[in-house]
């Protein structure tokens, strides 16, 4: 997503809200105090993450044609997704209003929520794509975050501490990406956990990074190093890379650019037929359906577009595949 919760550009929210919902009180005070927080924290752009990093150490690159002969042997992972939390946000966080092709989208709100999903492999165990969401991230975020979450009046259904209390803990996790609303739910796993991530996103550049104050360091506090998907290119050409994580054909990690550099979707070849997690590649039914681009910096929307115009030409192709985006359900999905 971009917005503030989604960690793409403080500066891009406001604008955002400003065309979409007027000035409203969220917008006038992101303005007011995005020049002082500028001024303080410096012009320069930096790191999303300086946590440590490692190169994983599961699965190997493999090619699209490859992961299309594995959806046809039959299904053996478990797979359930999981609810943490939703909010409520103009239309203009979630597609860009400076483009003229959302020109045609009435103004208006979007409920949007975060997710998390779970694997159960019969050999490896466990596994969370995302990690849901934790009380314990608020309080250590900077005031100008904790202002922000604030206005969002985010509603938590439940944390990664609350469905712990019932549920297996994860072998490891596997993050769409690094944005805070992604990572939060870390702070309830153990620290002893491995986080799995594309490569590029740590590394990834940008002046939102000064003003958020990394938070996804933050929920990082006391990990290992974050083991990186190193992608090869997708010798098909299709996507712009896979792996194939337990070397089975049973669950694949997608790079999907744009949103992040680093950005990941998963393949699952699941027991009750194959799903795609694209993670925020593309995160609302506006994006998918209609195609309607992302708010990103100038320097990630061509990727981003790309990206999203390849899930959907290969997801027409295999319509058996159900396709999970980042934080809307699609039509006919229950939440």
């Amino acid at each position: 997503m971009t917005d503030i919760f989604l960690c793409i550009s403080i500066r891009e929210k406001v604008q955002a809200q400003e065309r979409s919902m007027g000035v409203s009180r969220i917008s006038r005070r992101l303005r007011l105090v995005m020049p002082v927080m500028i001024l303080a924290l410096g012009a320069c752009a930096t790191a999303a993450s300086i946590h440590p990093v490692t190169t994983a150490d599961l699965g190997a690159a493999s090619r699209t044609s490859v992961m299309e002969a594995s959806l046809l042997r039959p299904g053996v992972v478990g797979f359930q997704r999981v609810k943490f939390a939703q909010w409520t946000a103009g239309r203009g966080m979630f597609i860009d209003r400076n483009d003229p092709r959302t020109a045609s989208i009435p103004k208006g709100m979007e409920e949007a929520s975060i997710y998390a999903y779970v694997i159960d492999h019969p050999r490896f165990g466990r596994y969370l794509i995302d990690s849901g969401v934790s009380r314990k991230l608020e309080a250590k975020l900077n005031p100008f975050m904790r202002r922000a979450i604030a206005d969002l009046n985010i509603r938590i259904d439940q944390t990664t501490e609350d469905w712990l209390s019932h549920e297996q803990p994860p072998r490891a996790v596997f993050l769409t990406h690094l944005h805070f609303d992604h990572v939060g739910g870390l702070m309830d796993l153990s620290s002893s956990t491995p986080v799995y991530v594309g490569a590029g996103d740590p590394e990834d550049e940008s002046l939102a990074n000064r003003v958020t104050g990394r938070p996804a360091d933050i929920a990082l506090e006391g990990y290992g190093p974050l083991h990186e998907w190193r992608f090869g290119s997708d010798p098909d050409g299709v996507f712009s890379g896979m792996i194939d994580v337990f070397g089975d054909g049973s669950v694949w990690a997608v790079w999907l650019p744009g949103h992040s550099p680093g950005s990941t979707g998963y393949l699952i070849n699941a027991t009750d037929g194959p799903k795609l997690v694209v993670g925020d590649a593309v995160h609302t039914r506006l994006g998918w359906d209609e195609a309607m681009p992302q708010p990103l910096p100038a320097t990630a929307r061509a990727s981003a577009e790309l990206t999203a115009d390849r899930l959907r030409r290969w997801a027409a192709a295999h319509p058996q595949v159900e396709v999970f985006l980042g934080h809307q359900s699609r039509a006919g999905q229950i939440d």
